[in-house]
């Protein structure tokens, strides 16, 4: 499904969504779903006429097995580089490489199992680096979610791919997955980061992307901030006022 010239959604992704920059050169991948969404990605590839051989980046805005979960196949089958900020790798002091992270993982292997599996990173995501991708896809470093979380801005194209950091229902975004390791401090400051881009279309890492309007989008949520706060956050809260008496 094409959401803007030379930006598909990739279908059939139930859980997390991925995006396929498509380009004469070559193919980029944003995210890439659960195990075993790699034959659909591929399949995808095929249907629009491309062939496999031709992705040559995977690019992930953060390490989380639901956007993760078949890029090791895709990147042996394809020779794709896989491409992460190194907030969300761990050092493999063996090979002197590095490996996908994220908080409270449990323990990665050489096997071949699902959601254990030690993926490589072959290439470390910088702020502000710019690959050579549609005109310019931007990296920003965006910590919250995870460590290494980063959005990437393709902004001659006015399009925005927010990972986990900003989710949507296709008419506005809506409050983001908290999970072990998320700082909400780093949360805040990030989205406050991106209220300060200039973008028409959201490309979401769980529902229906923003096709217009986001930049509007994002500002509500922000003027709504406390509506975003965990449960949890205001329980710690009143217990702290309460203990005090």
């Amino acid at each position: 499904m094409e959401v803007r010239p030379g930006i598909h959604q990739v279908p059939g992704l139930r859980w997390s969504n991925a995006y396929l920059l498509v380009e004469d050169q070559g193919l980029t991948l944003i995210d890439a779903g659960i195990p075993g969404d790699g034959k659909k990605v591929l399949s995808y590839i095929q249907h629009i006429g491309r062939d496999a051989q031709e992705l040559s980046r995977v690019v992930l805005t953060h390490s989380h097995p639901d956007h993760t979960g078949p890029i090791r196949e895709l990147s042996r089958l394809t020779g794709a580089v896989i491409s992460v900020h190194p907030g969300d790798t761990r050092l493999r002091a063996k090979t002197n490489g590095r490996w996908l992270h994220y908080p409270w993982q449990p323990p990665a292997w050489d096997w071949d199992v699902p959601l254990l599996r030690r993926i490589p990173a072959h290439q470390l995501l910088e702020d502000g680096q710019e690959l050579p991708v549609l005109g310019g896809l931007q990296v920003l470093h965006t910590p919250g979610h995870t460590p290494g979380s980063v959005c990437l801005f393709l902004p001659k194209h006015s399009v925005l791919f927010t990972g986990d950091m900003l989710l949507a229902d296709g008419r506005r975004f809506r409050r983001p997955v908290y999970f072990p390791g998320t700082n909400l401090g780093d949360y805040r400051a990030s989205v406050e980061r991106l209220a300060g881009l200039t973008f028409d279309t959201a490309c979401v890492g769980h529902g229906k992307p923003l096709l217009e309007g986001s930049a509007a989008r994002l500002q509500e949520m922000l003027d709504h901030y406390a509506w975003m706060s965990p449960r949890w956050t205001e329980v710690k809260r009143w217990a702290r006022l309460i203990l005090r008496h």
